[in-house]
Order: C-alpha cells, then structure tokens, then sequence
C-alpha cells in the first residue's frame, strides 16, 4: 500500500519523466529513421507535386537548351528542325566542285546537330521516366507499409496482453498503470 500511495504523491513527478522519455525515444527514433534512408529522399519529397515536377522539368530543359545554343556558338539556330534533311539540289546534279562539298558539310553538320538534340531530348525523357518510376515504387512501398493490418495485429495483440494479465502480479501492475495513467476517477463514466 505505501507504494500506491507514493505514486498517488508523486503522480506529475511521473507524468513529466515519462514524457521527457517518450520526446527521447521519438529523437532517437526519428534519427535512426533520418539515417537509415538514402540521400535520395530529399530529391523524391521535392518532386511530390506534379505540377511542381513539371517546372521544374521546363526550367531544366531551358537550360539544357540554353547551354547547347552557347556551345554551338551565336550563327547557329537554337533547335534544328525536325524535318529530314536532304540534300540541295546543287549536289543531287553536279557532284563535284568546292561550293558543293561545303554545302554537303554544312548540311552534314545541321544534321549532326539535329541528332544531338533529339539524344539529349530523349536522355532528358528517360531520366524523368526513371525518376517517376523510382518514386512510384517509394509511394508503393510506402502504403503498402503503412496499411491497416489491425484485424490480424488486433488479435494477436490482444492475445498477448490476455497471457500476461493471467499473474495475479501483472493483473496488480495494470490496475495501478490504469488509476495513475487513466482518467481521473470523477470524469469517469
């Protein structure tokens, strides 16, 4: 009895350690947590709007634009044209001549040009494909982590709890654990 009465004296003593361990408990678990995922989420959290991803993906290739109209220098067009190239009439009738291989070059490297565009179009396409693919399977695996299982845990759980409460010492521990972290007895029902 004088044990109950010690905590009945000391009931906010108790409440206040407790929940000093449980902010305890929750910073370390919420490190544990931070250092077990990969450098990665913070990239797929920043990608969880759609709208927002694609901005973002805009912006990118503006850049990516931007930077390859600078490589190739200020005479160039931005974006080749999607249209095949063929070649001008001059070379289709006379091979031959200075005039005719210069034009035949420049066309060459307009195409060149023109391909270059496309694989860095379709490197920049299969990036984001691989990016949404990666976040899918995060948002998969994810729900399926947090789904609701309680029928199957509910039971087993309880089962626990029945055998443990079958000592008449644990069944003394849980009706002191309910008086002092229970509701008050007047608010009871």
């Amino acid at each position: 009895m004088k044990w109950i009465q010690w905590l009945i004296d000391n009931a906010w003593s108790l409440v206040i350690v407790g929940g000093v361990l449980m902010q305890l408990l929750q910073a370390l678990s919420k490190k544990k947590k931070e250092e077990e995922t990969p450098p990665d989420t913070e990239q797929a959290k920043e990608f969880e709007d759609p709208d927002l991803a694609a901005r973002t993906r805009k912006i990118r290739e503006d850049i990516q634009r931007k930077i390859g109209q600078r490589a190739r220098g200020p005479g160039q067009a931005t974006t080749p044209e999607a249209s095949p190239v063929t070649p001008p009439p001059a070379i289709r009738e006379a091979p031959s001549g200075p005039v005719v291989a210069q034009a035949y070059s420049h066309v060459q490297s307009q195409r060149q040009a023109q391909i270059m565009a496309e694989q860095t179009a379709w490197a920049s396409k299969l990036e984001e494909a691989t990016r949404m693919k990666a976040s899918v399977a995060r948002r998969t695996e994810f729900a399926s982590g947090t789904a609701d299982h309680t029928g199957r845990n509910r039971s087993v759980i309880r089962q626990g709890l029945l055998g443990e409460l079958r000592s008449p010492e644990a069944l003394r521990r849980a009706f002191v654990l309910r008086e002092v972290l229970g509701p008050p007895v007047a608010l009871r029902k």
